[in-house]
């Protein structure tokens, strides 16, 4: 087939080459190439000498080592232009690229590609368009395309898992069109041995944009090939059962879905559900048709996410917040993260206990109880022993992937100088980490034995994690700003108040970033309320109920 057909071909549908006679490119003589399977295009660090036309096939792109569990942040198809940013900068590769399928492409070294750019104004200005696009998506895989989802019955025979994929269809479909995709979702059911027809389907929906679902319960149709096809990969398995079905490789942005009878009353974790890594692990019980839709949420990315700042005492304003979601019927939340008292409270919402029973507990173990107990000051002033037992009491064999909603308590990592989530394990430990304000609170140790304070330090309201998580809509509730003395105070604060104070000061410029990725965004008047006013924390709730009602009741409310 000649070069000006295969041009034709692939221009179709392009965003870039659309209406481009082929025979422009073609003038200008440029070298053909192609790539086998698995074989690299070019690494990152190389000489960006050169940029590349994608006739056939599928290229990833990604950053560090090709392994395998390697993220791609993009994926080329047929009609892109990738590699084009070094010869028109002059810089080298900033990323690497590996054939996914077997690959044709055009090479274009920089007159070339400059001298097309000059004479074709509509490209030239196209091209800009998709470099300004790439640096708004940036380099994270989680924010890449949603084109192809598997999901994979790692417990076959389950009367769980069928009721899950029997029933999975229509809500699937109905979030499909609503995210955008007129038609809904194409959905395929594979057997054993169709190893090669996945491989096929997930090709035909990278170069369409298509999005396909596909359901199988074989797990050697999960080749190495097929996975660095795969976008969204969901690991459905029988919360009781002895083990999974699993394929020998399995990357870490797998999410594993724990299916449970009605009956459960809380799930457990069976050493199969916390022996590997997984990017979330969800808990539902198919037979209800709320848990149904949270798994096509999932599948298609689309999970709402409700995010809980830190702020002491005004942290009973959460409970507030979420006493008027129940009373509004808000109830599609998915996942719930929180820092500081936010995790506090998420740990407890994320088990699904009503805001009645929240607030009673969090009265009792904060407010009746001794919190908070002397310590001689070497690394603080106080220790929360008391709640770290209160909690231990409460949940006790209960770990953090076992609760209804995923759930992400946030803490400062002093080893690591990073944020970091806590997705697995003890649940007192990482709430504790994620309150335990330095100088006031000790350090928690986890277990690879590095240490960690109050998330607030570097960030008092991560939205910015969930937006990672999800392209669902976020609801973050800020607790605000720092409490400003009255006019012509001279009230001396107290050491607690000054860290505290301190601490802020230092996340106040990215709390407010934070706040501007949010959908919705609820700011309850508690400005007046210090962080250590804990004797006044009814008025704190009942301030943070009135406005998520009003903010959240506008919201809901039925567009004309």
């Amino acid at each position: 087939m000649q070069l000006d057909t295969l041009l034709s071909e692939a221009f179709t549908g392009s965003s870039l080459f659309a209406g481009l006679d082929p025979q422009r490119i073609t003038q200008l003589r440029p070298r053909t190439g192609s790539l086998r399977e698995g074989e690299v295009l070019f690494q990152q660090g190389d000489a960006g000498e050169v940029s590349y036309v994608l006739i056939r096939g599928v290229l990833g792109l990604h950053t560090g080592p090709l392994n395998a569990s390697t993220p791609f942040f993009r994926k080329v198809v047929p009609g892109e232009l990738v590699g084009e940013y070094g010869p028109i900068c002059g810089e080298p590769r900033s990323a690497s690229a590996v054939a996914l399928t077997p690959v044709d492409y055009l090479e274009l070294d920089r007159d070339q590609l400059l001298g097309l750019l000059q004479d074709q104004a509509t490209l030239q200005a196209r091209v800009l368009t998709s470099l300004a696009e790439a640096a708004s998506l940036g380099r994270d895989p989680r924010r890449a395309p949603l084109d192809a989802v598997l999901i994979h019955d790692a417990s076959p025979g389950s009367p769980l898992t069928r009721t899950a994929l029997e029933q999975l269809a229509e809500p699937l479909q109905r979030l499909a069109r609503s995210a955008g995709q007129g038609q809904g979702a194409r959905l395929e059911r594979l057997g054993a041995g169709e190893e090669q027809r996945l491989h096929g389907l997930l090709a035909d929906a990278t170069r369409s944009g298509e999005l396909t679902v596909v359901l199988s319960d074989d797990p050697g149709l999960l080749s190495r090939r097929n996975q660095l096809l795969i976008d969204r990969l969901l690991i459905l398995g029988d919360g009781q059962a002895t083990s999974l079905a699993l394929p020998e490789v399995l990357d870490e942005n797998a999410l594993l879905v724990r299916l449970w009878p009605r009956e459960q009353h809380t799930p457990s974790s069976r050493p199969w559900a916390t022996q590997r890594r997984y990017a979330q692990v969800l808990n539902l019980q198919p037979e209800r048709p709320l848990h149904l839709e949270r798994l096509a949420r999932a599948a298609l990315r689309r999970q709402n996410v409700l995010v809980l700042g830190g702020g002491g005492s005004r942290g009973f304003a959460h409970i507030g917040a979420l006493r008027a979601m129940e009373e509004l019927g808000l109830a599609d939340i998915d996942m719930v993260m929180g820092v500081s008292i936010g995790a506090l409270v998420a740990s407890l919402a994320a088990f699904e206990h009503p805001a009645e029973e929240i607030f009673a507990n969090l009265e009792r173990v904060i407010i009746k109880a001794r919190p908070y107990g002397l310590t001689l000051p070497r690394d603080s002033l106080f220790t929360l022993r008391n709640s770290r037992r209160e909690l231990q009491r409460f949940f006790g064999s209960t770990r953090i992937q076992d609760s209804w909603l995923p759930l992400r308590c946030f803490s400062a990592n002093l080893s690591s100088k990073r944020l970091h989530a806590w997705s697995q394990g003890d649940i007192p430990t990482a709430v504790i980490a994620s309150m335990s304000v330095p100088g006031i609170f000790p350090p928690v140790e986890d277990g690879q034995g590095q240490r960690h304070v109050d998330g607030g330090i570097l960030n008092n309201l991560p939205v910015g994690e969930a937006r990672r998580e999800s392209d669902g809509r976020i609801i973050a509730i800020s607790l605000g700003s720092l409490p400003q003395p009255g006019p012509g105070s001279r009230e001396r604060p107290s050491l607690g108040r000054t860290i505290i104070d301190s601490m802020l000061c230092a996340s106040h410029a990215e709390t407010q970033a934070q706040e501007r990725l949010a959908d919705v965004m609820l700011h309850p008047d508690i400005g007046r309320f210090p962080f250590l006013e804990w004797k006044r924390y009814r008025e704190i709730h009942d301030e943070g109920y009135s406005h998520a009602h009003q903010v959240l009741r506008e919201v809901l409310a039925p567009r004309p």
